[in-house]
């Protein structure tokens, strides 16, 4: 049985009934099967006497069964009971509507048992404890052991999975991809004994192993495809733009700000990247507010001075309008071309392009596109970005990011690119000052901020969902708006915004211009909303958000040298991430903090286009980090002497751009 790819109902002691119970856990193939990773270990090793037996504790005795009796009581309920001794002692045991264990286990049968101890009419008693029967010359995979616990569905127990496990690793053999020459040099298990050990370690020193081989071969396909995406970027002929500085500084110089030593530096970063004939493929990944948009108009800047078009391409209309907006009073002699799904008339001429989705539907909008501009990348798939580049003759790409990128996260992910970080806020910007609120301080809340509409300063006011959940008890954003006009803000100007609402751009533009006091929303206005004169920001029902986003959402405030505030509403004040997100305004900080509480799995969750989805390694592994970089350039080096690792690679490369 060595093809990995086989259906599962097709495996021995699995069949048609447990393979759909296994769908719902995403195995669907043997190789799904043996790559279902363990969650936690429970240590079972510590066997004791019957006369050693702990009460009120768990213990793991072993020994034979003397008497086993199964009975019925009047309402039909089964009960078995059972004596086991070992030479030292006598227990108990008790286990109720289970009648097949008398099928299992007999007089005679020598069995290991582990669960919780009480003591009642003179006898230790096992009620419904775990059991393994002991048979000769065959290894013991439930207890006395180190024992692997899985993710469970109905039907599907740790037992159950166990068993079958191992059933398949004492037939399979499964092809190792990784040469045997790098697992010499980099001390990695062969991939068949990587998941023995894994799944029926024999000491913790064999999970860490395992662990290091498995997550190795995830982080190591990722490095490679990354690696080969540069080399090929390598190859291909851009633009050469010329750098004409004394017009650039002149522009720079006219703004009314002055630009931070990061973004300097970044837009230093930039010329030496453009100023080449081959593409640049840079992240400028910078906290929210921190100024990433004027580096990449001042790139476009640079771009249309060489008479070569920009595409600037946004997650949302909201966000495109805005850039337009922006793009329009900074540059007054350039044409620029807002393109959504609204858009009817397309000028071609045009120098600049800012749209959203609907720019990659529009084949032949540019005759010579110099420059992409990505804004919030991890929000496009890869596919979807790679369309927009073909666009053109292999046009220089800057992506932009404010969801902050941990440093071992941008070595694992984006080896393919170059990173630019904006680490310093603009002058004269305050920290946002955060606060978890107790329903018994909501009115207080309300009042301050009615204090504040007074100074003309303005208010977010965020809720989850758009109209009633019957499932979920969250505030909803219709409801919400209507009780607050209604009984609370019944003098302030207040307006409603969501996703379904027809005129956003209208709302957004009239609150900017101040004629409205309280933006009652969706997390719509997440991404790159600037309105610099609102000072608070009020989040319901805040621990229904992740820290990214709650990030992205507090960025909306605090855009002016103005003191400004983030509360949060919430059922939990006891929540452990909504307190360290009060404490810290640093985008950085509660990154690697979410990534050390979630541990490896998903970087950005399955909804997130074209990245991976890590079951084994973890990211916060500098060490790992560092070997698969070292290993990627060994083995590129003799690739072409290994066939099936090349095709290997190729169906993960196929398999990551195809995530949409």
């Amino acid at each position: 049985m060595n093809d990995i790819n086989i259906e599962v109902s097709k495996i021995y002691y699995i069949g048609e009934k447990y393979s759909k119970l296994l769908q719902k856990i995403d195995i669907l193939t043997l190789k799904d099967l043996v790559y279902y990773y363990p969650i936690k270990y429970e240590d079972s090793r510590n066997v004791i006497n019957i006369e050693d037996i702990i009460i009120d504790n768990k213990n793991i005795i072993k020994g034979e069964i003397t008497d086993i009796r199964s009975i019925y009581t009047k309402n039909r309920k089964n009960i078995i009971n059972a004596q086991i001794e070992d030479g030292t002692g006598l227990a108990k045991i008790i286990w109720f509507n289970q009648p097949y264990i008398t099928n299992n286990i007999s007089k005679g049968t020598e069995v290991i048992i582990s669960g919780n101890t009480s003591f009642e009419k003179g006898f230790c008693i096992f009620k419904s404890p775990q059991y393994e029967i002991v048979k000769e010359n065959k290894e013991n995979i439930h207890l006395s052991r180190i024992t692997p616990i899985y993710n469970q569905t109905k039907g599907i127990t740790s037992k159950w999975l166990r068993s079958r496990i191992k059933n398949v690793l004492d037939q399979i053999n499964i092809e190792d991809y990784i040469p045997l020459e790098i697992r010499d040099k980099y001390d990695l298990l062969e991939i068949n004994t990587a998941l023995r050990k894994l799944h029926f370690p024999e000491n913790f020193e064999d999970i860490t192993q395992a662990k290091k081989r498995l997550g190795f071969e995830e982080i190591l396909y990722i490095q490679i495809i990354s690696y080969l995406r540069k080399e090929e970027r390598k190859k291909r002929s851009s633009y050469k733009i010329i750098i004409d500085k004394s017009k650039i500084e002149e522009f720079i110089n006219k703004l009314d700000f002055k630009l931070t030593e990061s973004q300097i530096r970044s837009i230093n970063e930039i010329y030496s990247d453009i100023e080449k004939d081959i593409p640049m493929n840079r992240l400028l990944e910078g906290d929210v507010g921190s100024g990433k948009t004027i580096v990449a108009l001042i790139t476009a800047y640079i771009t249309y001075l060489n008479n070569l078009q920009t595409a600037i391409m946004v997650p949302t209309s909201v966000l495109a309008q805005q850039h337009y907006n922006n793009a329009k009073q900074l540059f007054k002699d350039i044409r620029i071309q807002l393109v959504t799904s609204k858009t009817k008339r397309i000028d071609r001429t045009a120098s600049i392009f800012i749209g959203t989705h609907a720019l990659l539907s529009n084949k032949e909008i540019f005759k010579n596109l110099g420059l992409v501009i990505i804004d919030e990348q991890h929000r496009f798939g890869i596919r979807q970005r790679e369309t927009l580049v073909d666009k053109g003759y292999y046009p220089h790409i800057l992506t932009m990011t404010a969801t902050p990128i941990p440093r071992t996260l941008a070595l694992g992910i984006y080896g393919d690119l170059d990173i630019s970080r904006l680490d310093e806020m603009p002058k004269g910007r305050l920290k946002v000052k955060t606060y978890i609120v107790p329903d018994n301080r909501r009115a207080d809340t309300y009042n301050f901020i009615k204090e504040k509409i007074k100074l003309k300063e303005q208010a977010f006011i965020l809720c989850p969902l758009i109209s009633e959940s019957e499932k979920l008890q969250l505030k909803n954003v219709e409801n919400e708006y209507k009780h607050l006009k209604e009984n609370i803000f019944t003098t302030e100007k207040i307006v409603l915004l969501h996703g379904k609402t027809k005129d956003k751009d209208s709302i957004l533009s009239r609150f900017k211009d101040r004629e409205y006091d309280i933006l009652v929303s969706t997390p719509i206005i997440e991404v790159g909303i600037d309105i610099s004169n609102a000072t608070i920001m009020l989040i319901e029902d805040a621990e229904r958000f992740g820290l990214a986003q709650l990030h992205q959402l507090r960025g909306r405030v605090g855009r002016s040298s103005k003191e400004s505030f983030c509360f949060l509403f919430t059922s939990n004040k006891d929540n452990e991430r909504l307190k360290f997100f009060a404490k810290n305004n640093n985008g950085l900080e509660l990154a690697e903090f979410d990534l050390r509480k979630r541990g490896p799995g998903e970087i950005y969750g399955k909804n997130q286009s074209g990245n991976p989805d890590l079951k084994m390694a973890s990211l916060l592994d500098v060490e790992l980090i560092k070997i698969t970089k070292n290993a990627v350039v060994d083995i590129v080096k003799i690739l072409d002497k290994y066939p099936a690792l090349e095709n290997e690679i190729r169906q993960a490369q196929n398999k990551i751009l195809t995530i949409n």
